[in-house]
């Protein structure tokens, strides 16, 4: 099954449903690793806060760190983009149907995508490394931003043998990947185009792969081999859940020597408003 055939699955089986669509952004907020470092990155920033601010997410995919946001600070503006227009439509009717209106989504290329010192926070979760032109990317993400503003950044690193291991990915089996990155050469690259205090950590080393097995590849294995599986996987969670728990945090609050996905934190200065 290919990717937008997936995701077009995905969007019909939400449609008019929006209790399975949250159930859906529920699942990855316990089970998916990188989730856990984005909303470690998220919180932190809101800490830096005082009131309502503007956030960009830049690549949306399925929309579930617009929702988490949403949820967590209905003050924020988030203003969500992705390519898939049916998906954008899809979030626009769910989001609407939930009473949040200081969300939007909207179609957008962020090749072309020209904003001046508009965001707070932008967020790029494993969107990046799938544009061939990413220093452009990087540098309109850039001008977006206020003077101040933080990009958060997830992308593959180079440490990864396979496109692995985030959920979007594991899912949709996304296969167009055309960076991976190092990271002093991402850091190098991000100070070249005007940012500043640049951070990053490894994400899904050993406890973090671990976690995924368990938590997304044998049920999803199981469900390709029988849907009878499916009475199963409440018991399964129920069982595994204590240990993909424990994982996931070893993974999200220590520090890694290596691992498949870099997580960056990275602000414009008032030098390059």
């Amino acid at each position: 099954m290919q990717h937008a055939e997936l995701r077009k699955r995905l969007s019909d089986i939400f449609r008019n449903r929006p209790y399975l669509r949250s159930m859906f952004y529920i699942l990855i907020d316990v089970l998916i690793v990188s989730f856990w470092h984005i909303r470690r990155g998220i919180l932190r920033f809101s800490r830096q806060q005082n009131g309502p601010i503007h956030v960009l997410d830049a690549g949306t995919g399925l929309g579930q760190y617009t929702y988490f946001m949403a949820r967590k600070f209905p003050l924020w503006n988030i203003y969500a983009v992705d390519q898939s227009a049916n998906e954008v439509c899809e979030c626009n009717r769910f989001f609407h149907d939930l009473n949040y209106p200081r969300v939007l989504f909207r179609t957008e290329d962020l090749e072309t995508i020209q904003r001046e010192n508009t965001y707070d926070m932008v967020l790029a979760v494993n969107v990046v490394e799938y544009i061939s032109d990413d220093r452009k990317v990087l540098g309109n993400l850039l001008h977006a931003l206020k003077p101040g503003g933080m990009l958060l950044l997830s992308v593959q690193s180079d440490k990864s043998k396979q496109v692995q291991p985030n959920f979007t990915n594991k899912l949709l089996q996304n296969s167009e990947l055309r960076h991976r990155y190092n990271n002093l050469e991402l850091k190098k690259l991000l100070k070249e185009l005007g940012y500043r205090n640049i951070k990053a950590h490894y994400s899904y080393g050993i406890s973090g792969r671990i976690s995924t097995v368990l938590g997304v590849a044998i049920p999803k294995n199981l469900l390709r081999r029988s849907r009878h599986f499916l009475v199963l996987m409440p018991l399964y969670y129920l069982l595994l859940y204590p240990v993909i728990f424990v994982l996931n945090s070893i993974d999200a609050y220590f520090v890694h020597l290596s691992g498949s996905e870099l997580v960056v934190s990275a602000y414009k200065t008032e030098a390059c408003a």
